[in-house]
């Protein structure tokens, strides 16, 4: 009897000792978790309305395609804003800063939308044109792109809210730097180039020392610089190319990271979550990754699209001169809820 007694006392000690273990190891991954977490730059967004800095029209900034002229009034679309609970819309702004702070004069070099859906786990990615035309509270019209620098990331998205009717309260900020060291910290990323594209791309790498690859056309590894290159480049066509090379980058950012060992994703996330701005908060970010499973086994595969499409925008003319591009916000509100949420006329 004392032998069975003294073996249930082993068992219970093992248990124990088992049990301890895996709640060190579950409070080490919580802690590891809330560290990762806390690097990350929280910030609402808002600041005062710049009502007052003049900035210079250079029209030369903006690549026009050849739209037609229409009229110069901007006129957000009516309605009331559609919201899902089961689909999540994140603002992603790329600012232009070439350092590893954020500036408050900062413009949105790239203004994107994603749109993730935790019900039927898709991803849609929509970019937004930077010239476009849009009412800015206390100043002339402007294009969205300048919308950060007069107001942060709370007036592009009020803007984008209060233009296309979208529901989008959330926001992730990164700058040029943390674009070029985050994918060189994954190993590059695969780009299918052009004839044209690697002609420009090579031809610069030629001619500086600015840490550009060499290139040819079709299926290139890029590094950092190279790819932050490849989403900038408009020289060769314009700036709607160039938003399209902008998702491209992150598509193949994405497919990258898929494929990561633990060590180099660790390495990744100590390196970019300090230079990551947003308003997200822990309980969303937990919840969003919570989910990462089922976008994974979906392919994580993005539906793209820019806004405004061709038919739905014009060339337009602000008070103080300055080119716009008009654009008919109905319409593309009505297109962003039913490729956003595939609600079509006015339900």
């Amino acid at each position: 009897m004392q032998t069975k007694t003294n073996k249930k006392r082993k068992w219970l000690i093992v248990a124990a000792v088992i049990l301890a273990i895996l709640l060190l190891l579950v409070s080490a991954g919580a802690l590891y978790y809330v560290t990762k977490l806390n690097m990350l730059n929280y910030d609402d967004g808002s600041r005062e309305i710049d009502t007052s800095t003049v900035y210079p029209v250079d029209n030369d900034e903006l690549d026009l395609p050849d739209l037609p002229d229409g009229p110069n009034e901007i006129n957000p679309a009516d309605g009331e804003i559609y919201k899902d609970e089961n689909v999540m819309n994140i603002l992603l702004l790329g600012t232009d800063e070439r350092s590893n702070t954020f500036s408050d004069n900062a413009r949105a070099d790239a203004i994107m939308v994603l749109s993730l859906n935790t019900k039927e786990h898709t991803m849609k990615l929509v970019s937004i044109e930077r010239g476009i035309g849009v009412p800015v509270p206390g100043r002339n019209d402007d294009w969205i792109t300048h919308t950060f620098r007069y107001g942060g990331a709370a007036l592009t998205m009020q803007t984008v809210r209060e233009c296309f009717k979208l529901d989008v309260e959330r926001y992730i900020r990164v700058n040029f730097n943390v674009f070029q060291d985050g994918i060189d910290t994954i190993g590059g990323v695969d780009i299918n180039l052009t004839q044209a594209e690697a002609n420009e791309l090579d031809q610069y790498a030629q001619n500086t020392n600015s840490g550009l690859q060499r290139v040819q056309p079709g299926w290139n590894h890029l590094n950092g610089t190279t790819a932050l290159a490849y989403a900038r480049l408009r020289a060769i066509d314009s700036d709607w190319q160039r938003i399209e090379r902008q998702r491209t980058v992150v598509q193949a950012a994405i497919n990258q990271v898929k494929g990561l060992d633990l060590v180099t994703l660790d390495s990744l996330l100590n390196q970019i979550l300090p230079m990551v701005q947003t308003n997200l908060t822990k309980g969303e970010i937990t919840s969003l990754l919570l989910e990462m499973p089922g976008f994974i086994a979906n392919g994580a595969q993005m539906e793209q699209m820019t806004i405004p499409t061709d038919d739905t925008c014009w060339n337009s003319v602000g008070v103080d001169g300055r080119k716009l591009i008009g654009v008919d916000f109905d319409a593309n509100a009505k297109i962003l809820r039913e490729f956003f949420y595939g609600v079509t006329g006015e339900e």
